[in-house]
C-alpha cells in the first residue's frame, strides 16, 4: 500500500479505517426493508427484481384502426390498393386493447373509410403490423433490476409493470454530522466578530442524502472535549457513520483526534492528500450497548462500533475527504454496484504542476471543445479552477468535476488526457 511521509494514500487509509473496524467487531451488512414503488426513487435495490408477468400481457393494439386477419380477406393491399372489407371480416380496435380472436394486423384509422357495405382500406398492409405480442416488452420470470442499482423513474414504471406494489431495497444508512467550533454559528445567524456560519454541515448533509443516506446534524458543539465525546457517543446511538467537523488539525483547540481515542479509536491521523491531510479515521461507541431508539430503526443491526470520520473543517478539504472515505462506505452499506458518477477522460487545457508525494484532488471545469480544436476530438476541456486553497467554496461551486492526481504524477502539460470525476447532478 502506499504511503509517503505525509501518511498512507487514500487507498491505504481507507484499508486501515475498515480494518480496525472489522477488528472492532463492527460488520457493514446490509439491511433490508420494503418500501412502495411510489417512494423507491433513488433507493438501492436490494434483490433482483424479475417479472411476475410478461409485458404486454396478451397481445394486443398498437395503434387506434381495425383489427384484421390478414389472409384472403386483405387480398390487393400488399401492392398498396384498395379492398372493402364486409363487416364480418373486421372490428373496430383501440390501442392497448386485447386482439380479437382470428385477428393478426390492425389497419390504422387513418386509412380506413366506413362504409354502408364495409371498411374501405386504403394502401399497404403487412401481417403483424400495429401489433405488441404478449411478451414482447419482457418476459414473465426476466429480471428487469438487478440487486444492487439505485432506481431510477423507468425502473419504479418497469417494476409496477412487472406486477410490483412494493420493493426490496436496502435501509438508507444514517450518517450523523456534528459541527464543532466556538466561532461556528448556524446558518442563517447574524454574525459577531470573529464568528463563521455553518456551512459544511449544510454541504455535507445534502452530499450525504445524494449518496442515499439520510443525515442528522447536531447543533454546534463547543471545543470541550468532553462534550465532543458525548456528542460523539450520542450520535452513534443511532448512525451508521459518523462525521466530526473540525478540530482534526494539531492547533491547540483541535480535540477530535483525542476524542476519537476516547471514545473508540483512532486508526488514521493524517492522509497523503490535498486538501484534506489532516483528516482522521476512526470509530466511536455508542453510550449504551445494544441502544434501539423508538420504533426500533436500528433493531436490524446491533448497535456497537460506528465508523467516524474528523473532517478538516476547511470546505474543499471537507467535500473531498467526503469523496474519499464517507462515499464508498455509503454505498457499501447499501450493497449498491453502481457508482453515482463514472470517471470521464478529458483534455487539459494548460500545463499543471502538483505536488508529487500527494493525491491532489482539484475542482475543474468542462467545456465542449471548439470545432476542429486537437487534441482529444469530442473530449471535453478540463480547466482547473483558479482560487485560495481549501478554504475557497467559491472553486467547487464554478466545477463540473473532480481532477484526482494520483501520487507520483505531479507534472501535466496542455493537451494531455486526464481521469476526471464529474460531480453528481442534483
Amino acid at each position: 500500500m502506499t504511503a509517503t511521509r505525509h501518511g498512507p494514500s487514500p487507498q491505504a487509509a481507507y484499508a486501515l479505517w475498515m480494518a480496525a473496524c472489522a477488528e472492532a467487531e463492527w460488520h457493514a451488512g446490509q439491511v433490508v426493508e420494503q418500501v412502495s414503488v411510489h417512494n423507491a426513487l433513488g433507493r438501492v435495490s436490494a434483490a433482483g427484481v424479475r417479472a411476475h408477468w410478461a409485458s404486454p400481457r396478451f397481445d394486443c393494439a398498437a395503434m387506434d384502426g381495425i383489427a384484421i386477419a390478414a389472409g384472403p380477406a386483405a387480398t390487393g393491399l400488399a401492392d398498396g390498393g384498395q379492398v372493402l372489407l364486409p363487416g364480418a371480416a373486421y372490428s373496430w380496435i383501440d390501442t392497448g386493447d386485447p386482439m380479437p380472436a382470428g385477428a393478426d394486423t390492425v389497419v390504422e384509422r387513418e386509412r380506413v373509410e366506413l362504409r354502408p357495405d364495409g371498411a374501405l382500406v386504403t394502401g399497404p398492409v403487412t401481417r403483424g403490423r400495429h401489433v405488441r405480442a404478449s411478451g414482447e416488452d419482457f418476459r414473465a420470470g426476466e429480471l428487469l433490476i438487478p440487486a444492487g442499482r439505485r432506481l431510477r423513474p423507468a425502473d419504479l414504471g418497469a417494476a409496477a409493470a412487472a406486477g410490483y406494489a412494493a420493493l426490496a431495497v436496502a435501509r438508507q444508512p444514517v450518517v450523523a454530522i456534528i459541527p464543532t467550533g466556538d466561532e461556528i454559528r448556524p446558518a442563517g445567524s447574524v454574525l459577531g466578530p470573529g464568528e463563521i456560519t455553518d456551512s459544511n454541515s449544510v454541504m455535507l448533509a445534502a452530499r450525504a442524502a445524494q449518496a442515499g443516506a439520510a443525515p442528522v446534524v447536531t447543533d454546534v458543539q463547543p471545543d470541550d472535549p468532553d462534550i465532543l465525546a458525548a456528542a460523539a457517543r450520542d450520535a452513534a446511538q443511532t448512525a451508521d457513520l459518523v462525521l466530526v467537523i473540525a478540530g482534526s488539525s494539531r492547533g491547540r483547540g483541535d480535540y477530535t483526534a483525542a476524542v476519537l481515542a476516547q471514545t473508540g479509536c483512532l486508526a488514521v491521523q493524517g492522509v497523503a492528500v490535498r486538501p484534506g491531510h489532516p483528516v482522521l479515521l476512526g470509530h466511536v461507541k455508542p453510550a449504551r450497548s445494544g441502544y434501539v431508539p423508538p420504533g426500533g430503526a436500528r433493531a436490524a443491526r446491533p448497535a456497537g462500533t460506528v465508523p467516524a470520520i474528523g473532517v478538516p473543517g476547511y470546505p474543499l478539504a471537507a467535500a473531498v475527504i467526503f469523496e474519499l472515505f464517507a462515499a464508498p462506505l455509503i454505498a457499501r452499506l447499501q450493497g449498491s454496484v453502481v457508482p453515482d458518477r463514472a470517471p470521464l477522460q478529458a483534455v487539459l487545457d494548460r500545463d499543471w504542476a502538483s505536488a508529487p508525494d500527494m493525491e491532489d484532488w482539484i475542482p475543474v471545469a468542462l467545456t465542449a471543445p471548439a470545432p476542429g480544436d486537437p487534441p482529444g476530438g469530442r473530449m471535453p476541456v478540463a480547466s482547473p479552477g483558479s482560487g485560495h486553497g481549501a478554504g475557497s467554496i467559491s472553486r467547487l461551486v464554478r466545477a463540473d468535476a473532480w481532477w484526482p492526481v494520483p501520487i507520483g504524477q505531479g507534472r501535466f502539460a496542455a493537451g494531455d488526457r486526464i481521469e476526471v470525476l464529474p460531480i453528481p447532478p442534483a
